[in-house]
């Protein structure tokens, strides 16, 4: 009864690296990290697909999880200043660097669009805010991050 409980686990270990691994180029770092999301991200899309399949919740509604999952609060820090602001009727989120430009030059903007073809994610997302306040801080630019 032991040896059938061990095979079972080796056989789910076996099943669950063949699902996570992806052929990912040697020269990516953190690639079990890459692996692991874009397992992930499949998982999602089928459990999307079935509950659509079934009837229980439209494809988008199952994949808007992940973005509710994600969802932040854009907050200032120390080095980076954030403010909502309104571009036209267009919700955008702006990051600026806290300090000021020594030479008095207007500083370079970066328009960023976090992808999802405007139906998944949101500039909201914890990753995206990171991201965004990354930028501000490696490029000394303001960001405008697009909702």
């Amino acid at each position: 009864m032991r040896s059938k409980g061990v095979l079972v686990f080796v056989l789910l270990g076996a099943l669950t690296a063949y699902y996570v691994y992806s052929p990912i180029p040697n020269n990516i770092e953190e690639r079990w990290k890459l692996m692991l999301a874009d397992s992930f991200f499949r998982s999602l899309s089928q459990l999307a697909e079935l509950s659509e399949r079934m009837g229980l919740l439209h494809y988008m509604k199952v994949m808007m999880f992940i973005t509710i999952a994600e969802r932040v609060v854009p907050v200032s820090d120390e080095r980076v200043q954030v403010s909502d602001e309104n571009f036209d009727g267009v919700e955008v989120i702006v990051y600026q660097p806290t300090q000021q430009q020594e030479s008095g030059e207007p500083r370079r903007a970066i328009i960023y669009l976090h992808g999802g073809g405007w139906c998944l994610g949101s500039s909201r997302m914890g990753p995206y805010d990171l991201l965004a306040k990354h930028m501000v801080t490696e490029l000394n630019a303001v960001i405008v991050s697009v909702e």
